[in-house]
């Protein structure tokens, strides 16, 4: 990549990115949604209990989620740069409020499924090298030729990502993994909370997991500026759309918005972190197989 375009990108799609990269279906668009805006909150699968908490329709039903700072203590969170954050956070809920909220609800309304669809698919697609270098780095070879398994594939019989024959056709299941991921199975610490202009609620880790990822994706590769920052600026707006009304909900039901929103990023930093820690069961092993032994 020659130095005049990673010049451009680099601070260029910082700024300008509304997510992270990566989509996947809508099904999958909405479990995400549904687990940002969960983490760390306690479910439950009926008309809300709680006084004062708020309902949220999830693909997992009516979510009944309280508007206060839950399971994540005080002494856990690494916030030196509170006073930073939260102006930059002000400004991003401004921005949300008044130009890619809007968008983003004018957006869902006109973009038929089919279309939602393929568009996510199509990202999804293009990340995948990614995927497989970032499972390689963390010393998976088997998920790391899954990805680039899926990529060929669905390039070619997917024309270009926008189907997904890998997974329909070959059972051949989407693995993503980012840098991110990489450093916390090589026990990287998360660092600080920071809260990036426009992209949101992050940590140091995270931050350079976004930066490196932005600058070296597979579209920079194949695309020239300004051409590039579209790309990737539409990427992120699509994946952001989704989650509006969450988000809209969640902010005004919060008595300090700042610390709900960070207080709920970290407590996803810890799931994520569990679940890497937590043991795999052997594909080999269906799920018959496991109950056997239990029962022996």
């Amino acid at each position: 990549m020659d130095s005049k375009r990673v010049k451009w990108s680099t601070p260029a799609c910082l700024v300008l990115l509304t997510l992270l990269m990566g989509c996947v279906s809508k099904a999958e668009l909405e479990q995400r949604q549904s687990q940002l805006f969960q983490t760390g909150v306690e479910q439950k699968q009926a008309t809300a209990e709680t006084e004062g908490s708020i309902e949220v329709k999830t693909t997992n039903g009516i979510v009944a989620i309280a508007p206060t700072v839950v399971g994540y203590s005080t002494e856990q969170i690494d916030d030196p740069l509170e006073s930073i954050n939260r102006p930059i956070f002000a400004f991003n809920h401004v921005f949300y409020t008044w130009v890619l909220n809007p968008l983003a609800k004018g957006y869902t309304t006109i973009m038929p499924d089919p279309a939602e669809v393929a568009v996510s698919q199509f990202f999804s697609n293009l990340r995948e090298p990614l995927n497989s270098i970032n499972h390689l780095l963390q010393a998976d070879a088997s998920k790391s030729g899954t990805s680039l398994g899926r990529f060929f594939i669905n390039s070619t019989i997917g024309i270009l990502g926008l189907f997904d024959p890998a997974t329909e056709w070959f059972d051949i299941e989407v693995q993503k993994t980012t840098l991110n991921d990489t450093l916390t199975s090589w026990d990287v610490s998360p660092g600080a909370f920071i809260v990036i202009p426009i992209l949101g609620q992050s940590d140091l880790r995270n931050g350079l997991s976004t930066f490196t990822e932005t600058t070296f994706a597979p579209v920079t590769f194949v695309s020239e500026q300004p051409q590039t920052l579209y790309i990737q600026t539409y990427d992120g707006f699509h994946e952001f759309s989704p989650r509006v009304k969450s988000y809209e909900t969640l902010y005004k039901e919060s008595d300090d918005p700042y610390v709900f929103f960070r207080n709920m990023y970290m407590q996803s930093v810890l799931r994520n972190k569990e679940y890497l820690e937590q043991p795999q069961q052997p594909e080999s092993e269906s799920g018959e197989e496991q109950q056997s032994k239990l029962n022996d």
